[in-house]
This record gives structure tokens, C-alpha cells and sequence, in this order.
């Protein structure tokens, strides 16, 4: 390999991993911010007003890069639409999640993506697990079950509603990673907040009672550190992320956020982390090492 294209490669290497560790600090208050509206406001309408500024910021930032010529490339419209419903979806879940369980629980469900990625995009018809990667999945899946059923085999809905986001972000990440190979991070944002704010919207107002103006106005602070930290810096790391490094990697370095969340909910919360969060966190994070080990080459006998 030509040293000027490893060394780009090596650049591009550490610029992604920076991008995933920033992300994975701004992320890891997102379900504290969170919290505080859906108990205020409702899962869907604290939904609606944190996109409702971020749509704002990432309008004038589209603009203001000079991407509109970007609206033009029409192959890109059907990634840029499945991204934004899946997207969309994925954080309904997670609003609608934290209505019926903790943002630590939220947190440390959500880091599941890293096994989802795996199992989804990390396999190919017909392979079978190593041992290190089999090692990872066991981890992973034992950790998830101590979380989920820390008593007897109930689970909650806050809990099955993350434990669903957790499934549905590997797929909405590989169709964001197509989509940036075609347009930019600001593009990206943009027209899937564009999309998601009228739907959003329809189901706050269908399903849920309008909170009053002096509710939301309450609310100001943390509807704006979710808007503009977690849906509009966060997210540009997060498409930057994945551009320069593979979806299972990003995952992987994302692996200290939830145990930042369970510092930051007693911080802010004085939510004292329990015995079953700590004891299932531990093996999802050392799994998640495994799972997205280099699969060893295989020698032939």
C-alpha cells in the first residue's frame, strides 16, 4: 500500500475514533435530558419540541455550508428516506421508553446495538461463529438477560421498547453509511428531521394531551441541550463516525456511555445504580471487545 494512502487511511482511522468518543460522551446524557420532558411534557411532544430545534439549528447550518445543490442527487432519496424512518422510529421508542423505566436502564439497553450490529450486519450467509466472537454473543446476551429480568421473566415495556431501538439502530446506521456516501452529514440531518417533524407531530397530537405553552417554556433548557447537543452535534459525530469507520467499531467505542449514564442519572437524578444494572452492564461492555474482534484467518489443513 502506498504510504500517502495508509497514512490518510491512519488519519481517517483516528479522526473517526475521535468523532465516536465525543458522540459517545454527548450521548450518554441524552436519556437524563430526556427524562426530564417526558415526565413534563410526554414522550412524543418532548419528542417533537427537542427535533423542533435541532430542525431550526440544522436548517441554518445546511445553508449556511452551501449544500443545497446536494437536494439535487435523486439516488440518494431512498436511503435518505429509510434512514429518516428508521431513525424516526428508533427515538420514539426511546422517548416512549423512558415514560416506564430509567434513563440507566435506557442506557445500557441501547448499548445492545453493539450485538444487533453483529448479528445483522457483522455475518454472512453461511459462517459460523469463532470463538471469540461466540464468547462475545454470550457475554452479551447474558448481561442483557440480568438487566431485563433482574427478578423473574417480566419484562417491562419501557424495557422492550429500548431493547427494540437497540435493533432497529444497526439497520438505520447501515442505511445513514450508504447515505453519506452520497451526500453530507448536513444533508443527512436535515431532510430526515424535515421528514420526521410532521409525523412526530401527528402522533403527539393523536395520542397525547397538548401540554400548555408555560409547560414547554419550563422546559426550555432541556429541550435545548437534547436538541442541539444530542440531535444536532452529537449526530454530525455520529454520520462523520460511521463514514470513516465500520458500524461495529463505532458501536464498540461507544461502550463507556451507558456507565457515564448511570453516574450522571445519580448526579442529576439521585439514582442510585442497582446491583442488576452494574452485574448485567459489565459483561455487555467486555462482550461487546469480543464482538468486534478481526475474525482470525483461517489456515488451511
Amino acid at each position: 500500500m502506498p504510504r500517502p494512502l495508509k497514512s490518510l487511511q491512519h488519519k481517517n482511522q483516528l479522526k473517526g475514533e475521535a468523532y465516536s468518543l465525543a458522540l459517545s460522551i454527548l450521548e450518554a446524557h441524552f436519556p437524563i435530558f430526556a427524562f426530564f420532558t417526558v415526565v413534563a411534557l410526554g414522550a412524543l411532544h418532548a419528542y417533537f419540541y427537542s427535533l423542533l430545534v435541532a430542525t431550526v439549528v440544522l436548517i441554518i447550518w445546511f445553508l449556511a455550508r452551501g449544500k443545497r445543490h446536494e437536494l439535487k442527487r435523486t439516488e440518494a432519496y431512498k436511503n435518505l428516506a429509510l434512514t429518516s424512518l428508521f431513525l424516526t422510529t428508533l427515538f420514539a421508542l426511546v422517548f416512549l421508553a423512558l415514560q416506564t423505566t430509567s434513563p440507566s436502564h435506557v442506557a445500557i439497553i441501547l448499548f445492545l446495538q453493539v450485538l444487533f450490529s453483529y448479528l445483522f450486519l457483522g455475518r454472512r450467509p453461511g459462517e459460523t461463529l469463532d470463538r471469540t466472537h461466540l464468547i462475545g454473543v454470550i457475554l452479551m446476551t447474558g448481561g442483557a438477560m440480568i438487566v431485563l429480568f433482574p427478578d423473574k421473566f417480566t419484562l417491562v415495556l419501557g424495557d422492550g421498547l429500548a431493547l427494540l431501538a437497540a435493533a432497529i439502530a444497526p439497520i438505520a446506521n447501515f442505511f445513514q453509511k450508504r447515505a453519506r456516501a452520497q451526500v453530507s452529514s448536513e444533508t443527512i440531518l436535515m431532510t430526515r428531521s424535515l421528514i420526521a417533524l410532521p409525523f412526530v407531530y401527528l402522533l403527539a397530537v393523536t395520542f397525547e394531551t397538548t401540554p400548555s405553552w408555560e409547560a414547554i417554556e419550563a422546559q426550555w433548557l432541556w429541550l435545548f441541550l437534547t436538541g442541539f447537543l444530542v440531535f444536532f452535534i452529537s449526530k454530525i459525530f455520529w454520520v462523520e463516525a460511521l463514514h470513516l469507520l465500520p458500524i461495529t467499531k463505532v458501536n464498540a467505542l461507544f461502550a463507556f456511555s451507558p456507565l457515564l449514564t448511570l453516574v450522571l442519572a445519580y448526579f442529576y437524578l439521585n439514582e442510585v445504580p442497582t446491583w442488576s444494572q452494574i452485574l448485567g452492564a459489565l459483561p455487555i461492555i467486555i462482550g461487546s471487545y469480543f464482538i468486534t474482534q478481526k475474525p482470525k484467518p483461517q489456515t488451511l489443513g
